[in-house]
């Protein structure tokens, strides 16, 4: 028999990509992200949306995202139901069966970004209830490196200044729980 280990759990600092259209009011999206996840510390500068016209139909045009960064560290395990509870959230705020956000819940730590994705692909490892983790980016000698496979917005690195200060608030906020 091997020597056991009892081993911490690991925190993350969870995140949300918020796709909306502009100018639309974001006050209902915020109470109900805080009232699942806690208090967001972060939100990002808007970001034209661009790269794929997939959410044009349904959404309209003129889509901007947000990265938004909640305070409260929490485990890597609740990024499924994460998932289900930010789909819930966009049925939710929906009007006339069309969403008006939609919120693509992630976590990232000091090594990694990984986001919550109902579609299976090649790369994403299963999680379970319909919802698997998709690797984002890795952080790398000083600076985030997307993976070849990343969302065209995500690919580009227009987050990474975003991805950076998350990461320096989780670095503060892991330190401070020690």
């Amino acid at each position: 028999m091997g020597v056991e280990r009892e081993k911490k759990e690991p925190r993350v600092k969870y995140f949300c990509a918020v796709l909306y259209s502009g100018g639309q009011e974001l006050a209902p999206t915020k109470k109900a992200l805080e009232a699942r996840f806690g208090p967001v510390d972060f939100i990002s500068k808007n970001y034209e949306f661009r790269g794929t016209d997939y959410y044009e139909q349904e959404m309209g045009q003129g889509l901007v995202r947000q990265i938004w960064g909640f305070e409260n560290l929490a485990s890597p395990l609740e990024l499924a139901q994460g998932k289900l509870d930010c789909i819930k959230i966009e049925t939710e705020l929906s009007e006339s069966d069309k969403r008006k956000v939609n919120l693509d819940i992630g976590y990232l730590d000091l090594f990694k970004v990984i986001l919550a994705s109902s579609k299976e692909r090649v790369n994403k490892t299963y999680l379970g209830s319909g919802i698997w983790a998709d690797w984002v980016a890795h952080y790398e000698s000083g600076s985030w490196e997307a993976f070849s496979w990343a969302f065209p917005d995500f690919a580009g690195g227009q987050y990474n200044p975003d991805f950076e200060k998350l990461r320096l608030a989780f670095k503060l906020a892991r330190r401070a729980a020690l």
